[in-house]
């Protein structure tokens, strides 16, 4: 990480292009790779490179890390996409926003329930559990999915993390609706306050 990483977006952002600033604004906006090439008028490849370089720039290590600063740094950057139109989002493009992998998005908070806060629909299929009964649900925490001997781990290496002000990664196993266990690996990281406080968590599951 770098020295000082919680900078204002601000002073993060100041040696951006105006190209990567416009590619940041459409991540923001929850547009995959093609529909960002189809707006700004660019190939894929052209994105990927933007990709790399927002990734480089700001001290990040995924896409999803990416996309998840610049939604909570939009506000705060006003990154207009001038003399843009928006094109509309058929059902294939939707299928492409996570690069057609099958994972669960969440957000959650940092307590030994890791009680969620959001959770996508990949949750489903991942581990046999519909959004509607992990969301909130007192009687079926997300911990009670995480196998009983990779628990602790998970809650060390998260904490870890945090600690350090970096992204975590974990493998571990899910207990899943039909009793099956599922290996999986987590990538996340912390949101953080204005003091430096973690107010959430977010990151992504998917099976191994």
């Amino acid at each position: 990480m770098s020295d000082n990483p919680r900078l204002p977006p601000s002073e993060q952002c100041a040696g951006l292009t105006e190209r990567e600033r416009q590619t940041l604004a459409l991540i923001a906006e929850g547009l995959s790779n093609k529909l960002i090439a189809r707006q700004l008028g660019i190939s894929d490849g052209t994105v990927k490179v933007h990709v790399r370089h927002l990734l480089c720039k700001l001290d990040l290590h995924s896409r999803l890390e990416l996309a998840a600063w610049a939604h909570r740094a939009s506000e705060q950057l006003q990154l207009p996409v001038p003399g843009m139109r928006s094109l509309p989002i058929s059902p294939l493009d939707l299928g492409n926003l996570l690069d057609d992998l099958p994972l669960m998005i969440y957000r959650c908070r940092n307590d030994p329930h890791w009680s969620m806060a959001y959770v996508s629909a990949g949750c489903l299929e991942l581990t046999g559990y519909s959004a509607t009964q992990l969301l909130g649900s007192r009687r079926l925490s997300y911990n009670s999915l995480i196998h009983p001997a990779d628990r602790h781990h998970v809650w060390q290496a998260v904490q870890r993390g945090l600690q350090e002000g970096r992204p975590f990664s974990i493998d571990y196993r899910l207990l899943c609706a039909d009793g099956r266990e599922r290996a999986v690996q987590e990538r996340g990281c912390g949101i953080y306050g204005g003091s430096g406080e973690v107010l959430e968590l977010e990151g992504v599951v998917m099976a191994r």
